[in-house]
């Protein structure tokens, strides 16, 4: 009788051992802190905007972005939560922005904001002020174009190389081939970042939608494939011109069903793609009828030289028979805005034709996302 009154308290303890493992097994929850409710980004009802982190141990926080038209950086203030806050002086326009938060002196993603641009570096938080103006770039309910990232091995460089590619909607059941736009990003970012930043799928999308543009096929290569920033006039130097014309555009040709002649084929690039767009125009115009730099010009130095050493260059009749060689600038607050006046001068010295373009919002894919929606429709339209 002892021994089986001791069986069951035996067994009974080790019933609530076992219902009691579950709760055991499970991590404690951490304490509730402001950040769990917390949003980081708010559009307020006067057009201002606040930015907000939790870092109650910080001892300094700024943000920094293309939301301000100063672009430097601004001071949060810490309140008695450990919340840190910042609230634009002005109302921001409704569009899309990148921002970054520097705790400490460490650049620190927004934890509560998953929309990024990614650049060659890094990565950087976006946020789109809603508004009828920032539709032009929005997930609007019109049919979708795809969005795929191609690799392949260079031989050019000896690494896995990446490039993005944007096609329309109903691409797969299209007999017709399509005309290629290359669209290229600027120093620091990579071939990703016009599908982020840039919106470029969206942007087409919605052009599309709205019959305002020729459905095409837009490539978007990584833009500087070794390690070097290659400024000046002449396609020999940087291995860029060598990847493009022997492996990506060949690559794009095989893979995807477009055409191939120069009337059919564009090239626009912002900044340090600008400049790779300026020596498209002077060194390869026969391959392409559009050339379109954006945001960009030759360094005086660069501009000297392009004068001293490619005077035949500047003299080749190919570059007028381009269909379009459209020059876009962002305002007098772009930074390449003085480069830019000093090469055009240089090629009305020539006689070289190209029209001109501003969208008055500095050197930030603000402006480069409008020169899309403005150069898009312009592009194979004959």
């Amino acid at each position: 009788m002892k021994h089986h009154v001791t069986m069951k308290k035996w067994i009974l303890s080790l019933g609530l051992l076992i219902c009691g493992l579950p709760i055991l097994a499970q991590p404690s929850r951490p304490a509730p802190t402001p950040n769990d409710t917390l949003k980081s980004v708010e559009a307020l009802a006067s057009g201002q905007v606040i930015f907000r982190i939790y870092a109650p141990k910080a001892s300094q926080v700024i943000v920094s972005g293309d939301f301000s038209k100063e672009f430097g950086p601004k001071n949060l203030s810490k309140n008695e939560l450990g919340v840190w806050s910042y609230t634009t002086s002005e109302a921001i326009s409704p569009d899309f922005y990148t921002y970054d938060f520097t705790v400490d002196g460490v650049k620190t993603l927004d934890p509560k904001n998953t929309f990024l641009k990614e650049g060659e570096n890094g990565y950087s938080n976006m946020m789109e002020i809603k508004g009828k103006e920032s539709a032009y770039a929005a997930i609007q309910a019109v049919p979708h174009g795809k969005l795929e990232k191609v690799w392949f091995q260079s031989k050019v460089t000896g690494k896995p190389t990446r490039f993005h590619v944007y096609t329309p909607p109903g691409y797969e059941k299209m007999k017709a081939k399509l005309p290629v736009l290359y669209l290229q990003h600027g120093g620091g970012d990579n071939d990703a970042s016009w599908s982020t930043a840039g919106r470029a799928n969206f942007i087409m999308d919605n052009l599309l939608a709205a019959g305002k543009c020729q459905a095409m096929v837009v490539v978007m290569p990584m833009g500087h494939p070794s390690s070097g920033f290659y400024m000046n006039p002449g396609i020999e130097e940087d291995p860029y011109y060598k990847q493009m014309f022997e492996e990506i555009m060949p690559l794009v040709n095989e893979k995807y069903t477009v055409l191939t002649d120069r009337n059919h084929t564009a090239y626009a690039g912002l900044s340090m793609g600008g400049l790779q767009a300026l020596n498209m125009a002077l060194f390869a115009p026969e391959k392409f009828g559009y050339v379109l730099p954006l945001s960009t010009g030759y360094f005086p130095a660069q501009l000297k030289m392009l004068e001293e050493k490619y005077v035949q260059q500047l003299k080749n009749p190919e570059i007028n028979r381009l269909k379009l060689f459209w020059i876009a600038m962002g305002g007098e607050r772009d930074i390449a805005y003085k480069n830019g006046l000093g090469v055009n001068a240089v090629f009305d010295k020539y006689g070289i034709k190209y029209q001109t373009n501003t969208y008055d919002a500095g050197h930030t894919f603000i402006t480069w996302r409008h020169n899309l929606v403005e150069f898009a429709p312009l592009l194979f339209k004959n």
